[in-house]
C-alpha cells in the first residue's frame, strides 16, 4: 500500500513507500493530514518532481469506478456508490414543510412553479444532481492526491427500445406500440378493449382512467406496460386501499440516467478522452485478465491496448451519504425526542473503535449503547457501550471511506486503523 505526499502548497507529488513515509514522519518532516487514504504533508521545500500519472473513471448512475496509474502500476483505485435516497429524503421534507404550515399558518397552495429554480433552463433533478457532483467530486478528491496529467473516462451508452424489446430490429425502431395513436393514453385504452381490468366492466362505469401499476413516487414509469385501464370507481377503491396492483419497476431508469450524466459531464468543460464499453471490456478480460468489478474497469480505462499493469492489492470503497439528519424534533408535537445531532460527543455515521469493533454508528440511544455497522449498513453490533472504551476515529462527512484488501478474486473488507504511524501506513 502506497503512501501519498502533498507539499508545503498543498500541491500532489509521486506517492512513496510506508517505510519512507515513516522515516519522515519519525524526522518531523512531514505530518499527516488525512488517514483513510493515508496521506501526509512535507515539512520543508521539494523540487516538486513528478512522473506522468493516467486517471481513468468508469461512470454510472450506481456506481462509480476509478483507478489512476504510473509507470504500469495502479496507484489509486476506488469505488463510489452513489445515493439512491434523495426523493424519498426530498418527499419527506415536504411532508413536514406541509405538515408546519398547517399547524402555525393559515392554509397556503404549493407555490412550486412560482420559483425560478423550477423554471431555470437545464435544471436538473435533484438526485441526477446528487449524482453528477459524485463523479466531479471523486476527480477533485483525486486530483488533490496525485499529480494527474491526462483523464480517461468512459460514457457508456444504451439502447433503451432493446432493452424493453429485445427482438426490435431494423425498422421496428421507427414503428413501436404507438404507431397509430395519438399519445400513450389512446394506446393503453385500445390494447385493454376499453374496458375495465379489475371489474371487467361489471361496475358499469363508462368513465375510463389510466392509473399507474408502480406509482411515480415509487419510481414507476409512463411506460404503457406500467399504465392499466380501471373505470373511475376501481379507481377511487385502489387508492382507498381496498385492493392492490402488482407491477414491476422501470427497467430503464438507469439507462436514462446514464445518458443525462454523460451529458452533463461532456458540457462540463472536464478535459478528458473518451472511450468506449467494449475497448474496456477487451482490455481487462483479454490483456489484464482481472475479473469484472467497477475499478478493474477504470484501471483498464487508464490502459493502453498493449499494457500491462501492477495491480493493487487494496481498493477504497466509498458511499456517498446525506451531510446531515432532516427531522422535526423540537416543538410540543415533535414525534422524535432522539436528537439528531451529536449524543455523547457522536454522530451517526461517525467512525469509531469500540471493543465489539471498528463501524460507523447506524444507531444511537439515550442509554449510550450504539449499533455500529459497516460501510453499506451490515451489522457489526447493535449494543456498544459508548461510554467505556469508545474512540471516534473520523467525523462523519458526506462520503464514506473503507479500505479493502483484495483476497484472490474476492474481496475481503478489513477497517484500516487509524491513528499511530504504525496503524495508518502498514497494510
Amino acid at each position: 500500500m502506497l503512501v501519498f505526499i502533498i507539499n508545503q502548497n498543498k500541491k500532489p507529488l509521486m506517492p512513496c513507500k510506508p517505510s519512507k513515509a515513516r522515516k519522515l514522519l519519525q524526522a518531523g518532516k512531514a505530518k499527516v493530514v488525512r488517514n483513510t487514504p493515508f496521506t501526509i504533508k512535507l515539512l520543508f521545500g521539494s523540487s516538486g518532481y513528478t512522473q506522468p500519472v493516467i486517471a481513468g473513471m468508469d461512470t454510472g448512475s450506481k456506481v462509480v469506478g476509478c483507478a489512476a496509474i504510473a509507470n504500469g502500476k495502479v496507484l489509486y483505485q476506488s469505488e463510489i456508490y452513489l445515493r439512491e435516497n434523495v426523493s424519498k429524503k426530498m418527499e419527506q421534507r415536504k411532508m413536514y414543510r406541509r405538515t408546519r404550515r398547517g399547524r402555525k399558518t393559515r392554509y397556503r397552495p404549493a407555490r412550486f412553479d412560482n420559483r425560478g429554480n423550477s423554471r431555470r433552463e437545464g435544471r436538473l433533478a435533484p438526485s441526477i444532481k446528487s449524482k453528477l457532483e459524485a463523479h466531479f467530486r471523486e476527480k477533485m478528491f483525486v486530483e488533490s492526491l496525485l499529480p494527474v496529467t491526462g483523464w480517461k473516462v468512459e460514457l457508456a451508452s444504451f439502447d433503451i427500445h432493446k432493452i424493453t424489446n429485445p427482438e426490435v430490429s431494423g425498422i421496428g425502431y421507427q414503428e413501436g406500440d404507438l404507431k397509430g395513436f395519438y399519445n400513450v393514453k389512446a394506446y393503453v385504452l385500445d390494447r385493454d378493449g376499453y374496458t375495465c381490468q379489475h371489474c371487467r366492466g361489471k361496475s358499469k362505469d363508462s368513465r375510463l382512467h389510466c392509473h399507474h401499476i408502480v406509482f411515480r413516487s415509487q419510481k414507476g414509469s409512463d411506460a404503457p406496460e406500467n399504465l392499466i385501464t380501471l373505470c373511475e370507481t376501481c379507481h377511487k377503491a385502489l387508492h382507498n386501499g381496498e385492493f392492490k396492483l402488482s407491477g414491476n419497476k422501470s427497467k430503464t431508469k438507469h439507462a436514462t440516467e446514464i445518458g443525462i450524466l454523460k451529458s452533463q459531464i461532456r458540457k462540463s468543460g472536464w478535459s478528458f478522452a473518451e472511450t468506449f464499453g467494449y475497448e474496456t471490456k477487451y482490455r481487462r478480460e483479454q490483456i489484464l485478465k482481472l475479473i469484472k468489478t467497477h475499478y478493474f474497469d477504470a484501471v483498464a480505462i487508464c490502459c493502453r491496448d498493449d499494457q500491462k499493469v501492477e495491480v493493487e492489492d487494496s481498493v477504497f470503497l466509498k458511499r456517498n451519504v446525506s451531510k446531515g439528519d432532516y427531522q422535526q424534533r423540537t416543538g410540543k408535537r415533535s414525534e422524535k425526542k432522539i436528537p439528531t445531532g451529536k449524543l455523547f460527543g457522536l454522530r451517526k455515521f461517525d467512525l469509531v473503535k469500540t471493543s465489539k469493533g471498528i463501524g460507523f454508528v447506524k444507531g444511537k440511544r439515550s442509554s449510550g449503547f450504539f449499533a455500529i455497522s459497516d460501510l453499506f449498513g451490515n451489522k457489526i453490533s447493535d449494543s456498544v457501550n459508548m461510554k467505556k472504551k469508545c474512540r471516534r476515529l473520523s467525523a462523519r462527512s458526506t462520503t464514506l471511506v473503507q479500505m479493502v484488501q483484495m483476497t484472490h478474486s474476492s474481496p475481503t473488507c478489513h477497517f484500516r486503523q487509524a491513528g499511530t504511524v504504525e496503524e495508518g501506513v502498514s497494510c
